[in-house]
């Protein structure tokens, strides 16, 4: 019977669908994570039917010498020891995106970035829909495929988000996209991957993937993309810029210019797989965005409140407030990344008033004449709406991570809707 170490259980369904992959096959099973129970709740009680085994709090190198295959979370380091150690032993190495493309019989649109990936891969999939063809939406998004991979027929389309960690554990062989979009790369994850360069490299492999023939779509005025263009062996389409969008953006109900880039950026790849001009129009027309992203929460009282948790980066809150005319409320701060503020800071000084918050909200405020600080995220929301004037938009586009009050960006944004509904 073969022996699998599921390295990492995670949150977002990814080890849930590799140990559930295993077992259906008949392999004897253990699930390791360093958190606690109570932090992997709903996926334990997904994985319980199952009947696998589960070490929690610690990783054991015993199991790493037990395990036939190691199914590696994407987010374990490149370099780890005990994956070092399981490869240098004859264990298999591998991730659930990468099974996933194993059992793929179906073209692939693959979407990465450091911004922008996940409207880009769901409006993609949209289009594709909107023209009659089958799309599976999936990967770094929240939906696992691999657990019906080999049952999407051939005709489909699989729309896959890919993020840099998950790029990063790629074999190049794997991943033969027939079209691929990179949406750009600004830099992020630092505290992972090390360096701009080691981020760079990552998404790099997608542009690397992309074969003869086949489509990568690229923004113009990223220098990072402007390098793997020159290596590039299938068809470079641009977007951005003074680049026209290959359909009319007319009926785009989404806000901001980066969403604009964000949906030209998909119905090229969508177009490249099979989509129509008049589906990726009436895409456009009937897709109002992916939570955490620029989402009406709500107006009251002559004020929008607007949820951006999703801005993790600078340069993120700095397109935020770019999408708005209107006076700005802004939430920011939370967990350094190791990235550069300058964005943040010039796009929070044109905000009327900065509550900052968090680990990062004292030096902010340092940094930003007249913001209010408040160390508990509860109470900056409740001081942006003390704060909030008739005609203003309470924006939180924090440009930094959650992890020092939040497990994520989405518990970040569904606490700050459920602090706004119930004060209003």
């Amino acid at each position: 019977m073969t022996r699998v170490l599921v390295m990492g259980l995670g949150r977002f369904g990814g080890g849930v669908a590799a140990a559930r992959h295993f077992a259906r096959a008949g392999a004897e099973v253990l699930v390791t994570d360093l958190r606690r129970p109570e932090e992997l709740a709903p996926s334990l009680a997904a994985i319980e039917p199952l009947g696998v085994r589960t070490r929690l709090g610690a990783h054991d190198p015993a199991d790493f010498a037990w395990a036939d295959t190691v199914v590696v979370n994407p987010a374990v380091a490149f370099d780890d020891p005990l994956v070092r150690g399981a490869r240098a032993r004859g264990a298999a190495i591998v991730t659930e995106i990468g099974l996933t493309l194993d059992l793929l019989r179906c073209p692939v649109v693959a979407v990465s970035g450091t911004k922008g990936k996940s409207t880009t891969t769901a409006l993609a999939a949209a289009m594709l829909e909107a023209s009659g063809r089958r799309a599976w939406l999936g990967g770094n998004i929240g939906r696992p495929l691999l657990n019906e991979a080999a049952s999407i027929p051939a005709d489909a389309v699989a729309v896959l988000e890919l993020s840099s960690f998950q790029l990063a554990w790629l074999e190049h062989d794997r991943l033969r996209p027939a079209a691929a979009v990179i949406t750009n790369v600004t830099g992020d994850h630092f505290d992972h991957h090390g360096n701009f360069e080691a981020y760079a490299a990552a998404k790099r492999r997608l542009a690397d993937a992309v074969p003869p023939g086949a489509t990568l779509v690229l923004r113009d005025g990223d220098a990072a993309c402007r390098e793997f263009a020159r290596t590039a062996r299938g068809k470079v389409v641009w977007f951005g810029g003074a680049h026209a969008p290959p359909v009319p953006l007319d009926r785009l109900r989404l806000l901001g210019e980066h969403n604009r880039d964000n949906a030209a950026a998909a119905a090229h790849a969508a177009l490249a797989a099979g989509a129509t001009v008049h589906g990726c129009r009436e895409a456009l027309a009937g897709f109002t965005g992916l939570p955490h992203r620029l989402e009406r929460v709500l107006e009251a009282r002559g004020v929008l409140f607007v949820n951006d948790s999703i801005a993790t980066t600078p340069e993120a809150a700095a397109a935020a407030v770019a999408a708005f005319e209107r006076p700005i409320v802004l939430l920011a701060g939370g967990r350094d990344k190791g990235l550069d503020w300058r964005p943040l800071l010039d796009a929070a000084r044109r905000a009327r008033a900065v509550v900052a918050y968090g680990e990062t909200g004292a030096a902010l405020v340092g940094r930003l004449p007249g913001a209010r600080f408040e160390e508990a995220f509860d109470d900056a929301v409740r001081c942006a709406l003390r704060v909030a004037a008739p005609g203003d938009v309470v924006l939180l586009s924090p440009g930094f991570a959650s992890l020092d009050q939040f497990p994520g960006f989405d518990a970040r944004g569904e606490r700050f809707r459920a602090l706004v509904s119930g004060a209003l």
